[in-house]
């Protein structure tokens, strides 16, 4: 089973959505700072499209990529309920192809460190800057490799979700020698029929900042900021678990 298929109804209704809401609540600072008035924005690995729902209550006009279809159709449904317009799309972000460009793409929740090689991050920014207007901003999430090699590290086990409905356990690894982090995602659920059981291998890659910036400068992507907290607007330190990238394409 590949990610985010049986684990996308756990996604979707448990506190992973947090972060979505969030980044919603955040953006727009970002923006004004940035003097950025996007009204077509491209959200890449959109997910259960909260960010996009939501970004389209906001006015925007809204087309959510993503490479999981159970994920989309729950996207789809949950915009449906809220009477939202979003275009939802089944695409893999390493070949994005459209016939029209966007003011603004974003890319949250480290989705971009399940690229395992840096090729497939140079050919998703590649396609992101085609997939860009001129003047028009990128700004995504990354953990970085100190988020994966010791913050997630720091405990074999944990509980992520305990309802009397739901059971989640994550257990992480890492691969040093490959600089690889593997999430094992084991999750309970109870229907009409009793639990069922879902388990998933979810595995990230950290990239030196170094590598992400050379290859944004590749697809014509012209740094801006790096930020190691998106609230604060501040720059990253050796121990920051994420950090977050404004880029602009340039004519």
């Amino acid at each position: 089973m590949s990610v985010y298929e049986g684990f996308a109804f756990f996604y979707s209704i448990g506190t992973y959505t947090q972060y979505s809401h969030r980044m919603a609540e955040l953006l727009p600072q970002i923006l004004e700072k940035y003097q950025a008035k996007p009204k077509t924005i491209l959200d890449l690995a959109c997910g259960e499209g909260t960010f996009a729902i939501l970004m389209s209550q906001k006015g925007h006009q809204v087309t959510g990529v993503d490479n999981s279809e159970s994920m989309l159709r729950i996207a789809s449904e949950r915009a449906e309920r809220e009477q939202t317009q979003v275009e939802f799309l089944n695409a893999d972000m390493r070949s994005l192809t459209f016939d029209r460009q966007f003011d603004l793409i974003t890319c949250w929740f480290d989705s971009l460190n399940y690229l395992l090689e840096l090729p497939d991050l140079e050919q998703t920014f590649q396609g992101v800057s085609k997939s860009l207007k001129n003047d028009g901003l990128f700004i995504f999430d990354i953990n970085t490799i100190y988020g994966l090699a010791v913050n997630w590290q720091r405990h074999p086990a944990y509980v992520e979700q305990d309802t009397p409905d739901i059971f989640v356990v994550h257990q992480p690894s890492y691969d040093y020698e490959r600089n690889l982090a593997t999430m094992r995602i084991t999750g309970f659920m109870r229907d009409q029929e009793g639990w069922f059981r879902i388990d998933e291998v979810h595995t990230e890659r950290g990239y030196p900042l170094e590598d992400i910036q050379t290859a944004l400068k590749k697809a014509n992507l012209v740094e801006i900021a790096c930020l190691g907290s998106v609230a604060e607007l501040g720059p990253p330190t050796p121990d920051s678990s994420r950090v977050w990238f404004v880029a602009q394409k340039k004519a």
